[in-house]
């Protein structure tokens, strides 16, 4: 049975003992704690109803719909230009193409992203080379960009990770003098705003998933890149389809001059997106007030750390990624016993913490084993054969995996939630209530770094 939005609190358990220890759980059993996301108005379904009534659900019958909705998020996001595609990876394929990456070039990419962050490198046959994050922050920085740099560096892509802007300033600062271009990808962070501006609208090109479960959610599956830069514009649409070109009047005509791929956004994701854009600042305001609201709890509770606040930046918090630290809460136990333990323990009260990425980005397979296009393309057709990837490399991407947890599913929005945040309020005001119990029952765990497990998403 699933519990509804507004379903009475249980009373309060605070007091008792855990359940993996025989007390009763905080969502009582045989209920679950589900969030609904996205959340779907009626004008929404109008909306979507429309223009499945209309017949028109390609691009192709629908082009002057498709424009509306990039008319919006440009403008939304203060910056000339946008381009619709069918996923946050097709959107950042183009906006490398975009900026200007041929074959062999280095891009800079974060070492803890989701998979399509490097995965759109290679689609450009360039070479990824990764920078480490900070494990507070959980984003590269301006030292480690510039560690990872080198002669053959073409671009670096920049991730705001779980909705938080990283430091574009002092980023610029290293890549700007080289002449190398940002790439945003704020997949995760579409709403966010660092020092006022939005985030996307900052670098050469920002792009993002839409995905159904993201802070803009389309219907399925969809993807935006965002530039003021015209340039850069028609060079991503030629990638987007087919090698279309962009007139001076910015009349589209398919003369397939160079190669490219179908990209092209469903209508439906499109016009669900387009009014989803409405309520995009409400829907973030709940993200952060339920952030604010776990962030007040974590501050006074032993061992306990909420995510980073940083001066004059928005974060929208997609994920709220929080830290645990035993020893700060005086426990005997290890950061891996501690971790486990507290999936274990969240689970058995009814409310799920997850991993986000359990091995940074050099360890997944696709980067040890350098599969790519076969015979090891791209990195043996350009003269990088030679290059290989070793996590240790990256301590920050690990100490950020070993530390931290997710409160709840991500594609569920627990946080813009409040009776969800009220219950994982309760479950981590329990655990602090029963730290004994809790490192006792961690102590038994025979547990190990997250990256000796096979690479997982959550």
């Amino acid at each position: 049975m699933t519990a509804r939005l507004h379903t009475p609190a249980p009373q309060s358990t605070v007091a008792t003992r855990l359940a993996v220890t025989g007390g009763e759980p905080i969502v009582p059993r045989g209920y679950t704690l589900r969030s609904v996301w996205p959340r779907i108005s009626e004008d929404v379904i109008s909306r979507v109803l429309a223009q499945l009534r209309s017949g028109l659900l390609t691009e192709m019958a629908a082009l002057r719909t498709v424009r509306e909705f990039e008319s919006e998020m440009a403008a939304y996001h203060r910056v000339r230009y946008a381009l619709a595609t069918n996923s946050g990876t097709a959107a950042l394929h183009c906006a490398l193409a975009g900026v200007g990456v041929e074959p062999g070039d280095e891009v800079v990419v974060p070492a803890l992203s989701f998979i399509a962050s490097v995965a759109a490198v290679i689609h450009q046959q360039g070479i990824p080379v990764f920078a480490d994050v900070d494990p507070l922050t959980y984003n590269v920085t301006a030292n480690s960009i510039q560690a990872a740099l080198t002669e053959r560096t073409k671009a670096v892509l920049v991730v705001h990770l779980h909705g938080l802007p990283a430091d574009l300033d002092a980023i610029r600062a290293v890549t700007e003098p080289r002449g190398i271009p940002i790439i945003e990808d704020f997949a995760q962070a579409v709403g966010a705003t660092y020092h006022g501006r939005p985030v996307g609208s900052i670098g050469a090109a920002g792009a993002a998933s839409l995905m159904a479960g993201k802070n803009l959610p389309a219907g399925g599956e969809g993807g935006i890149v965002i530039t003021g830069d015209r340039e850069l514009r028609n060079r991503a649409v030629q990638l987007k389809c087919f090698g279309e070109a962009v007139a001076v009047d910015d009349d589209y005509t398919l003369v397939h001059e160079t190669m490219g791929w179908n990209y092209r956004i469903s209508l439906l994701a499109a016009v669900m997106a387009s009014q989803q854009l409405f309520q995009l600042d409400e829907l973030n305001t709940l993200r952060r007030e339920g952030a604010a609201v776990l962030d007040r709890t974590l501050a006074g509770l032993p061992g306990f750390s909420p995510p980073e606040a940083i001066p004059d930046v928005e974060h929208v918090y997609h994920m709220y990624r929080f830290r645990f630290d035993p020893e700060a809460a005086g426990l005997s136990i290890d950061r891996d016993q501690a971790r486990e333990a507290l999936k274990q323990v969240f689970a058995a009260e009814g409310v799920p913490l997850v991993e986000f990425q359990n091995v940074p980005l050099p360890g997944h397979a696709l980067m040890q084993r350098r599969v790519g296009y076969g015979r090891g393309c791209p990195w043996t057709c350009h003269g990088r054969g030679d290059l290989h990837y070793d996590i240790h490399d990256y301590p920050g991407a690990l100490d950020a995996i070993r530390g931290s947890l997710v409160v709840g599913a991500p594609t569920q929005a627990a946080v813009a939630n409040p009776e969800a945040v009220a219950r994982y309020v309760e479950c981590f005001e329990k655990v602090a209530a029963n730290l004994r119990s809790f490192e006792l029952f961690a102590a038994e765990l025979d547990a190990r770094a997250p990256w000796d497990n096979p690479a997982r998403l959550f």
